[in-house]
């Protein structure tokens, strides 16, 4: 399509406003997009995302008809308290504003935009639509989605199959594109294995006048493997309270780091449990041998691995739920900064590089699909409900009532998330009584 000026009814505004949203506008790569629409595949590939259009869009209505059911539920006080723990800018899918997500997940907000938009504009021009303009969605100063903007009266005068293939493009993409990284992380992490067969170390105690660290005072650091305890090779530290360590005992504890191994005499240290019956009242006291440690055993790193690459048989959920930056959950992600040191995998070093952005890439683009899916207006999902109303009416449903209807949706559908999103920490700050 080219760049030259078009008649007045092609005329767009740069900014325009529609309540809380800003569109900003371009004509910039409208050529590139005629090109891309040329290709056979491209009409093909508006099927499959018109489809996946309204899949997204449904599980996006599903989690919030879940959340919602769960706040009005008897675990609903719970669940709230649990979420107030969590910053409500996590809500919002922008690195440097949102505190769980890394600077770097940019680089996926970014290529999620831009095959967003281009997805649009490639199957507009592969039907015959022509476009004005192409931009950025704001809900106030905030970027939530991108647009192409097709002709309004070339759309509405066409078939609806053909009008929904272009606004389903966007979301389709995204969903196709997250789902695609998502099984490459997959298979990624199915091929994780621990670096080296022990204990490995995910904490180092501190020392202290009230509770001495014999790791800390002998070096070993966070991302370090116990081997050998006294040349006999461990892969679970727990073995110090079996009872054949005690209290002031020297140990020549093996250590790996980095591919090298070396040897440190330490000291056992103690620390005392003290367990209290809660029928009798009565407490009773256990010292223990004390390295300073906290492990994740060798066992237990492969099983975080297995079970995080089989999730998807029985809680596919997990792997939108268990974000690697949230704590709660680094223990859970064989690639979180916890424990991300202590895989190998055939890629090498690269392991923690590609694992982290091929889930950050699946997890900006799975959320940009199922809420720019939604039924609510402005958004690809809310033209596309309106348009499907319109071509479903055959004519019997008048312009007017199509978007009343989708307005009356796109106010249910924000209600819904205001209670989701907003609810708990207004339920938070009201009074008891």
């Amino acid at each position: 399509m080219s760049d030259a000026p078009e008649d007045e009814s092609q005329r767009y505004k740069p900014i325009s406003r529609w309540f809380l949203f800003f569109m900003l506008r371009t004509r910039k790569g409208l050529g590139l997009m005629d090109k891309l629409g040329q290709w056979r595949i491209s009409k093909p590939l508006a099927w499959v995302m018109l489809f996946l259009t309204p899949v997204a869009g449904a599980i996006a209505l599903y989690f919030i008809i879940q959340l919602v059911a769960l706040y009005l539920s008897p675990v609903g006080p719970q669940l709230a308290s649990t979420v107030r723990t969590i910053s409500p800018l996590a809500n919002f899918l922008l690195p440097g504003i949102n505190p769980y997500l890394p600077l770097s997940v940019w680089l996926a907000v970014i290529v999620a935009v831009v095959i967003h938009e281009a997805a649009h504009g490639i199957i507009a021009r592969s039907l015959g639509f022509p476009i004005k303009s192409a931009g950025v969605l704001l809900l106030l100063f905030l970027p939530i989605g991108a647009f192409v903007e097709v002709d309004d009266k070339k759309l509405k005068e066409s078939r609806s199959r053909d009008s929904l293939r272009v606004l389903g493009a966007g979301a389709g993409i995204n969903f196709i594109v997250g789902i695609a990284c998502l099984l490459l992380l997959i298979l990624t992490v199915s091929a994780m294995v621990p670096a080296v067969r022990g204990a490995a170390i995910v904490g180092v105690v501190p020392d202290s006048p009230t509770l001495h660290s014999p790791a800390y005072v002998a070096g070993i650091q966070p991302g370090d493997f116990v081997l050998a305890i006294n040349n006999k090779p461990v892969t679970d530290l727990g073995i110090l309270h079996n009872g054949n360590f005690s209290v002031g005992e020297q140990v020549n504890v093996t250590i790996w780091r980095g591919g090298q191994t070396k040897t440190l005499g330490i000291v056992l240290s103690n620390y005392t449990v003290t367990l209290v019956n809660n029928t009798s009242g009565k407490s009773t006291s256990t010292t223990y041998p004390f390295l300073g440690v906290n492990q994740a055993s060798y066992d237990t790193l492969q099983a975080t691995a297995n079970g995080y690459a089989t999730a998807y048989k029985s809680s596919p959920i997990a792997y939108l739920a268990e974000i690697p930056t949230f704590t709660r959950f680094e223990a859970s992600v064989p690639f979180s900064d916890l424990l991300s040191s202590f895989y190998t995998s055939p890629l090498g070093a690269l392991t923690p590089a590609v694992t982290s952005s091929l889930y950050w890439m699946f997890f900006v683009n799975f959320n940009l699909a199922i809420f720019n899916s939604l039924p609510i207006y402005p958004m690809d999902g809310g033209q596309a409900f309106e348009s499907f109303l319109r071509g479903a009416g055959r004519g019997r449903i008048s312009d007017e009532l199509a978007r009343r209807v989708t307005t009356g949706v796109t106010l249910a559908i924000f209600l819904a998330l205001f209670v989701v999103i907003a609810g708990p920490y207004i339920a938070g700050a009201l009074p008891l009584t």
